[in-house]
């Protein structure tokens, strides 16, 4: 009777574990930016300022930014770029990885030594949260914890200035 039981258990066990994984909770981090966007932001930039957004880009080449955080160029689907300040140290910033990015639209100040160096098209995006798409990890910046847990959650920041 003991070993009836036993085998039910594991029968059950090995049954019932492929709709565990299933009921885990997804990430949803949605995306409201795209490279089509990012051409008509380009034209307005100051009217964009302090927009945050959200998009899929895949990692170009990094420098080095302020307080030894990467400032990196980002690739769209159709081969646009963007340059991207990070706020956060970003383990997951290496050339071609792809990363879900959010952050806020942030033309390149005129003292903004790095921006200056290498970003001639004049626009960047200011992030603070960063979604590996390949692992699904997330690294945030500690100053937008709340962003990111909406973010997390399905819901779009609002825009920061």
């Amino acid at each position: 009777m003991k070993y009836i039981a036993f085998f039910t258990l594991q029968i059950l066990l090995l049954v019932g574990a492929p709709n565990l994984y299933a009921q885990t909770p997804k990430v949803k981090c949605p995306r409201n930016f795209d490279a089509k966007k990012f051409a008509l932001v380009q034209k307005d930039a100051a009217k964009h300022k302090g927009e945050t957004v959200a998009f899929d880009a895949e990692v170009v080449a990094i420098e080095k930014g302020y307080n030894d955080k990467p400032y990196f160029q980002a690739c769209f689907e159709n081969g646009d770029t963007v340059w991207i300040a990070s706020m956060i140290t970003g383990n997951y910033v290496t050339v071609g990885r792809k990363l879900r990015l959010l952050g806020y639209i942030d033309p390149v100040a005129a003292d903004d030594e790095i921006g200056q160096r290498y970003n001639k098209g004049g626009l960047q995006v200011r992030v603070f949260a960063i979604l590996d798409l390949e692992s699904k990890s997330l690294q945030m910046s500690d100053a937008f914890n709340g962003e990111a847990k909406d973010w997390l959650e399905g819901i779009m920041p609002k825009n920061l200035e």
